[in-house]
């Protein structure tokens, strides 16, 4: 339990960073309070079995569309670059703990 705590934990602080980087180098403006909301929101719906993966992305750019009033396809790539950024992230700290 403690181990899958802490998994979260790091998920969501990569993730919030992720965005809050990608969000920096696009026309996407957003506080990081909002960041870190969006991101731990998104990260419980992704817990959801078989589909939370696929409606965690689709909430992840509804709200952060609504929450940087940007358009979709703005938001289409901060999710992406921020998926992928976090992704390896969280793939190389894996490793390094292994």
């Amino acid at each position: 339990m403690g181990l899958d705590v802490l998994i979260f934990s790091l998920d969501v602080f990569v993730t919030t960073f992720c965005i809050f980087i990608a969000s920096k180098l696009s026309f996407v403006s957003v506080e990081f309070r909002a960041l870190l909301v969006i991101a731990v929101i998104v990260s419980l719906v992704s817990l959801i079995p078989v589909v939370g993966w696929v409606a965690g992305l689709v909430l992840f750019i509804y709200l952060l569309s609504k929450a940087a009033n940007a358009s979709f396809g703005d938001c289409i790539w901060v999710v992406l670059f921020t998926k992928l950024v976090s992704a390896g992230v969280i793939m190389l700290l894996g490793a390094s703990m292994a």
